[in-house]
């Protein structure tokens, strides 16, 4: 679609901001050092690179490219204080889409996803509220709950029946657990947001349904003989757990597991305490077999309850 160009008092003051659906994502990319400006149901989005300083110091995009990771989101709509707000500053671009995030929402928030791509990038998310004639940042309960990554869907919209939109996204945790990092597919984590509270919805049975569809995107390669099958496998049994069929996936992953594979044997140090990169003596817990090892991983990360036999 052409972009029109307004023209007030006889001068010519740039092309209209591009009108795009709610819901659907617009992609700024550092690299192109170019802004970025969208109406999405009656808010103005102007995406722009933070200036850099003169002269910059430390591991940054501005002293080693020139240019800035780290973007200005500026958002206006009509009866709202407008706002601006900074993206993650370590990520590669930014994704922005308007949305509302409880139907009969008087006026449409803002999904704010900063990419640090790569396979295994994280993803850092920042939600705009609208409360009143303000906007405020969503609040997480967990930290655990925004370890986060993949991207997420155009049109995000109520998986659950709750009345409120649900974000699908990756399960972070799984990240290189049991092999490489492309070795170990990640589960879904379905975000929602609740009295301006981020919250974790992959629990809810009403969702059920999302991870009984991804166990059968990973089922096949689980029952394969793939030298590094652990990993789905992994993501599969965590499936299952959240849909309701963890013992006849359990069952399953025992016939077929690879038993030379990784294991998860967590470290009862914080990382900041070990030594050369490394975990001291003594603190961490040594598994022999990938049941074992991944039994105690699903616990550790809320897929199973400590009274799991």
């Amino acid at each position: 679609m052409l972009a029109l160009t307004i023209m007030i008092a006889g001068f010519l003051i740039g092309p209209a901001p591009a009108e795009v659906p709610p819901g659907k994502f617009q992609t700024w990319l550092s690299f192109k050092k170019q802004p970025l400006d969208f109406t999405s149901d009656g808010v103005t989005v102007h995406v722009e690179a933070v200036p850099c300083p003169a002269h910059p110091v430390g591991d940054s995009a501005c002293r080693w490219d020139g240019y800035n990771n780290q973007a200005n989101v500026t958002v206006k709509q009509a009866g709202m204080d407008p706002v601006t707000i900074k993206t993650d500053s370590q990520s590669a671009y930014a994704r922005i889409a308007v949305a509302r995030f409880r139907r009969g929402d008087r006026h449409p928030g803002i999904i704010i996803e900063s990419q640090s791509g790569g396979s295994g990038g994280d993803m850092t998310l920042q939600l705009l509220i609208p409360i009143g004639n303000r906007y405020r940042l969503a609040q997480s309960l967990s930290p655990v709950d925004l370890h986060l990554q993949g991207q997420i869907a155009d049109a995000p919209h109520d998986l659950s029946g709750d009345g409120n939109i649900d974000l699908k996204l990756e399960d972070a945790a799984f990240d290189s657990v049991f092999g490489c990092n492309a070795c170990t597919p990640r589960p879904p984590k379905l975000l929602t947001v609740k009295d301006g509270q981020i919250i974790d919805e992959s629990r809810d049975p009403g969702v059920g349904g999302i991870f009984a569809a991804d166990m059968k995107r990973l089922e096949p390669l689980c029952l394969s003989h793939d030298r590094y099958r652990n990993g789905a496998c992994a993501a599969y049994v965590a499936d299952a757990a959240r849909a309701g069929q963890f013992d006849a996936a359990w069952n399953a992953m025992l016939a077929h597991y690879e038993r030379d594979g990784a294991l998860w044997e967590p470290c009862d140090l914080p990382p900041s305490q070990w030594q050369g990169h490394q975990c001291p003596e003594g603190h961490r817990t040594r598994f022999r077999r990938f049941p074992d090892s991944l039994r105690a991983f699903l616990i550790r990360t809320g897929y199973l309850p400590d009274s799991t036999p």
